[in-house]
């Protein structure tokens, strides 16, 4: 044992009510205990000094002016001394690295900086609870809640900086600068929700972080990483750097890409690998309709996807937060009109959420389109000119109406601009076909919106012309050309060309009819078809029947009055 540790060994400090007790030389057998302690303590001690201060002796220092200006009490220059095995303190020649706790040290206490927050975050000291807004102090001590879609970022003096997400509770315990070295040293208690920090590595030594929930204890010097107060379990998953993450059953240390649970009262699982972040690629830039759910590619051993979106890449609040077990990248329905960054990662079967993939967009979603009433979507239009109607919107200015042959609408048949009714009529009669129509608005306070979703509909081919008519003892007999799609046909039978007085409606299952003969005049007759799913197609062409007059009957009748 060197003499410098044995110096430590027999000047154990005792400190009760700040008096300093150095024990006589001891018994040879309580020597050799102490022996053994000294062994262990320098054990001890190795681990410890890497945490240490270093401090370089300057001229004219000694044990007692170096605690009198950088540790917590002038009681502090023996533990000083035997730490350092000083056997002259007198004497320290200039240049001379001390070793110093950082537990011993003095500091002075600092304020973190709200950069940026969004909904309703409070914070309570002394009593007292005041609703934070961009720039305010915190100091050491507040307790701050967020609400529901709420979010806010605490700034440290060094330049790091902690993200509090929504319905979180968390205290700022400890802010401080340390005198000797200028290093950082924070300390958060997580009651609940979570967090994600990044904490700047310290140029002087000195610098910690740390997170304390009611599970465990995640310590860190540099590195960015994020941490769940969930009821009786703390998740940590490290993204840059290491975390140690502790309880007093014992630690484990997360590298870069690495998380862990740990129930309350339990030792912290070992390290797991973090899912990869989602591939992105394949997701617009440009997002019109809200809320939105884009599909993504799966990430394999995903459970679960999160998406989150900011409106800046520091993500310093968060405008959205969702969860959904499909692999999709999700946005809320109340997200303003603006630019934003996506960021999507996945969640394993533990609930681990794995690295983040980032995408970059651009929502553009008001004024939000009219919503579409006819022809509904999946409908058949029967009509020859097809009349289109959607909702009108107060404080439209004009509506912007395109109907297409193609969902893309690459080429579309007609682009209406700015009807100023909340309806269109075509000009024209649609072949037989599938179409697609939508609607976007004008408005004074907002501009012109995005389209409507797509309204798809059908045109069903016009029903058959009639062949001649067939005029024979008391019947009016009709055929025509059988179509094989049709389950059955409406025939219409009318004295006017506009058919708004039907003389006889028929439902029929065959391509022909038979009535009795109306009376002698001009009748005219249109058929369309009825398909399985009980849609009808447009009307035929109509087809004219004269009924003649039957002249020797009417003879006949007046044959008596000429014989008068």
């Amino acid at each position: 044992m060197t003499a410098g540790c044995q110096i430590q060994c027999e000047a154990i400090i005792v400190r009760a009510k700040n008096t300093l007790v150095t024990p006589k030389l001891l018994h040879p057998f309580r020597r050799v205990i102490f022996t053994l302690a000294c062994l262990l303590l320098s054990a001890v001690q190795a681990v410890a000094q890497e945490a240490d201060f270093r401090y370089v002796v300057q001229l004219g220092d000694n044990p007692w002016n170096i605690t009198e200006r950088y540790l917590k009490s002038i009681n502090y220059w023996p533990r000083i001394q035997a730490y350092n095995q000083i056997t002259s303190p007198t004497t320290i020649a200039p240049g001379t690295v001390l070793r110093i706790p950082v537990a011993w040290m003095r500091g002075e206490s600092v304020s973190a900086r709200v950069t940026d927050v969004r909904g309703q975050v409070t914070a309570e000291q002394h009593g007292e609870i005041t609703l934070l807004a961009r720039g305010m102090s915190v100091a050491p001590g507040a307790l701050i809640r967020t609400g529901a879609d709420s979010s806010f970022t605490l700034s440290y003096p060094d330049g790091g900086r902690t993200l509090v997400g929504a319905n979180a509770e968390v205290r700022l315990e400890t802010l401080q600068k340390l005198n000797a070295s200028g290093a950082q040293q924070v300390e958060l208690e997580l009651r609940r929700g979570e967090v994600d920090s990044a904490v700047r590595p310290s140029r002087e030594s000195g610098g910690r972080f740390l997170i304390r929930t009611p599970a465990a204890v995640a310590a860190v010097r540099g590195t960015d990483f994020r941490a769940a107060a969930e009821p009786n379990r703390m998740r940590v998953e490290t993204l840059d750097g290491e975390v140690s993450l502790g309880t007093r059953l014992g630690q484990t240390r997360l590298p870069a890409g690495a998380g862990s649970i740990t129930v309350r009262n339990q030792r912290p699982e070992p390290a797991s690998s973090l899912l990869p972040a989602p591939d992105l690629g394949g997701l617009p830039t440009l997002v019109e309709r809200l809320p939105f759910e884009l599909a993504i590619p799966p990430v394999e051993g995903a459970h679960r996807y999160r998406s989150q979106i900011a409106p800046d890449d520091g993500f310093s609040v968060l405008s959205s937060d969702l969860t959904l077990e499909m692999a999709a990248a999700l946005g809320d329905a109340t997200l303003p009109d603006g630019e934003y960054v996506l960021r999507v990662r996945a969640i394993d079967a533990r609930g681990l959420e794995g690295r983040d993939a980032e995408h970059r967009l651009v929502v553009d979603a008001r004024p939000e389109p009219p919503f579409p009433t006819a022809p509904a979507d999946d409908a058949v239009a029967s009509d020859e000119f097809v009349r289109f109607a959607w909702a009108s919107v107060p404080g439209a200015t004009a509506y912007h109406f395109e109907l297409a042959s193609d969902v893309q609408f690459a080429a579309p048949l007609i682009a209406a601009a700015d009807p100023s009714e909340a309806s269109y009529r075509l000009g024209m009669a649609l072949e037989a076909g599938t179409y697609y129509w939508r609607i976007a608005v004008t408005t004074v306070d907002e501009g012109r919106g995005p389209f409507s979703d797509p309204q798809r509909f059908r045109r069903l081919e016009a029903g058959p012309e009639p062949e001649a008519a067939e005029l024979g003892k008391g019947s009016l007999q009709l055929r025509w050309r059988d179509n094989p799609l049709a389950t059955g046909y409406s025939v219409q039978i009318s004295e006017s060309e506009d058919f708004e007085s039907l003389y006889q409606e028929l439902e029929l299952a065959e391509a022909r009819f038979e009535i009795d003969t109306p009376p002698p005049g001009k009748y005219h007759v249109r058929i369309r078809h009825v398909e399985a799913d009980g849609e009808v197609g447009p009307w035929g062409r109509p087809q004219s029947v004269e009924v003649p007059y039957n002249h020797w009957r009417a003879l006949l009748i007046l044959l008596p009055l000429l014989l008068l």
